[in-house]
């Protein structure tokens, strides 16, 4: 899977992919072996990186995670693929009239809201389970959905309509 990272205004493209039981990450032309495992609580983490060890700490809080590691703070923006082809296809759009649309083909889990209901900025709207993973698609910003266009347990094609927020 694709994932973009933005440090210090610098982004950069990575590629995770498991072959033969190993973690791999390419970005650019260099391709890295990993070995990751959590240790403790859930934040702290053993990085192993083609043989060279780090421990690190991990803060996540939406799109960004702040990682403590040999002695420095460093705060990431991430998106995977799926991610950036729903905001693409959703706009980011803040006023007015907005549609929440499927980025992939998938099935509608689970409705969070219904019509009439306010939301606030990322709120979870719908959960779309695509290739045997639950995807949240959040607002954009606030408002008030004004229609429905799913019902949980429908298949969507990519691009379908999922509800509309004013």
């Amino acid at each position: 899977m694709k994932y973009f990272a933005e440090l210090d205004g610098e982004q950069r493209e990575f590629v995770v992919e498991r072959r033969a039981g190993k973690l791999w990450v390419t970005t650019g032309d260099r391709t890295f072996e990993l070995d990751l495992s959590l240790v403790g609580d859930g934040a702290t983490f053993s990085l192993l990186v083609d043989g060279h060890s780090y421990d690190v700490v991990a803060d996540v809080e939406r799109d960004q995670v702040t990682l403590q590691m040999v002695g420095e703070r460093f705060a990431v923006r991430v998106e995977d693929e799926r991610e950036r082809a729903a905001h693409a296809v959703a706009g980011n759009k803040v006023g007015g009239k907005r549609e929440l649309r499927a980025a992939m083909p998938g099935i509608v889990v689970d409705l969070k809201v219904g019509e009439g209901d306010a939301v606030e900025e990322g709120q979870t709207l719908v959960v779309l389970e695509a290739m045997k993973m639950q995807n949240p698609l959040l607002a954009e910003g606030p408002g008030k959905v004004v229609r429905l266009c799913c019902k949980k347990g429908e298949a969507v094609a990519a691009g379908a309509l999922l509800l509309e927020i004013e």
